[in-house]
């Protein structure tokens, strides 16, 4: 899910940024106590459409298309390596990418990557077509490969900073205090969770969790101010367990850091090593934490595919219970 070079990822490590803003203590209270109110405007009953979707300005190289197309050096290196048994195991995840190059919207067409392989045991499926407010253009064939293979599966989602036609249309619609910026940005956090929810709904996709994807994105980038990227994020989170889901963090420990501080919300959490060996990315089980949870899953990538793996645990049945949804 990585939108910038892997490999510059994995070689720079954690970055030791301090929130550029902190946030004023009268707001973390109303953050954290909010309740939701009586009154509050429903979604619209239809989805937008990928094509009503603001388009980004052009990608910057570095970012390529998106999380799940990496610097072209850096694929083109790993499509040289042995694929060996990892393609038939373990785990996948797919989102757009996996998508023909006629779907999508201008800036997040399809790239046409394979579908995961025979033999894999869970596959974690994106809700979005990279970016906040958009859905995956290939939700139901990507649900009609699981169901089709009878694997694990779990959701996932790309989460963005709000756009100020977003900021106006949400800042009062949600449980937090809209009148002020983070409760404003927070309740836009809250409606994009909302929206995914109703996509899980509608596309009948069953799974007890959602791991949230924070990262930069090229099209569609962070605020710089820290204490505001915390606010959508609080609120992204708030909105899936105020619809009965467990929630999951998949960064970086460096990209956390650049984008929301020092916040530690004590999440599961999927960790990715990039472009790298199964052994190296499997040594992140017991690595430094993203925000101060434990590790769930690990993942590295080569040119077209994604692997992922779950971490070394007491109970594996229980792992899947709790992240997983058996189709």
């Amino acid at each position: 899910m990585l939108v910038v070079n892997g490999a510059q990822l994995a070689a720079s490590g954690p970055t030791t940024h301090a929130p550029a803003h902190a946030d004023p203590p009268s707001l973390q209270r109303t953050l954290a106590g909010a309740r939701l109110e009586p009154g509050v405007a429903p979604l619209p009953t239809a989805l937008p459409s990928p094509a009503t979707a603001q388009p980004g300005p052009q990608r910057h190289r570095a970012h390529g298309a998106g999380k799940h197309r990496h610097r072209v050096g850096a694929r083109a290196r790993a499509a040289y390596r042995p694929l060996s048994r990892w393609r038939s195991s373990g785990g996948r995840d797919i989102g757009w990418p996996q998508c023909s190059g006629d779907v999508g919207f201008r800036g997040r067409h399809g790239l046409g990557q394979p579908m995961p392989d025979a033999g894999v045991r869970f596959v974690i499926v994106g809700l979005t077509n990279g970016r906040s407010l958009t859905p995956n253009p290939c939700l139901d064939r990507h649900l009609s490969w699981v169901r089709s293979h009878h694997v694990q599966a779990a959701a996932y989602s790309f989460g963005t900073f709000p756009t100020r036609t977003q900021l106006r249309r949400y800042r009062h619609r949600g449980p937090y205090d809209g009148r002020y910026r983070l409760g404003a940005l927070a309740n836009a956090g809250h409606a994009s969770a909302r929206y995914n929810v109703r996509l899980l709904q509608q596309h009948g996709f069953v799974t007890p969790h959602v791991w949230i994807d924070v990262e930069p994105s090229s099209s569609r980038p962070w605020s710089r101010r820290t204490s505001w990227n915390r606010a959508v994020v609080r609120g992204w989170v708030r909105g899936y367990r105020d619809a009965g889901y467990s929630v999951g963090v998949y960064s970086t420990r460096g990209l956390w850091t650049h984008i929301v501080g020092r916040m530690r919300l004590r999440l599961p959490e999927w960790r990715t090593a990039g472009p790298v060996s199964p052994g190296s990315a499997l040594r992140k089980c017991g690595g430094e934490s993203i925000q101060g949870g434990h590790a769930v899953i690990a993942q590295w990538w080569t040119a077209h595919r994604d692997f992922d793996r779950l971490c070394p645990g007491p109970s594996r049945s229980a792992i899947w219970g709790q992240y997983f949804h058996q189709w």
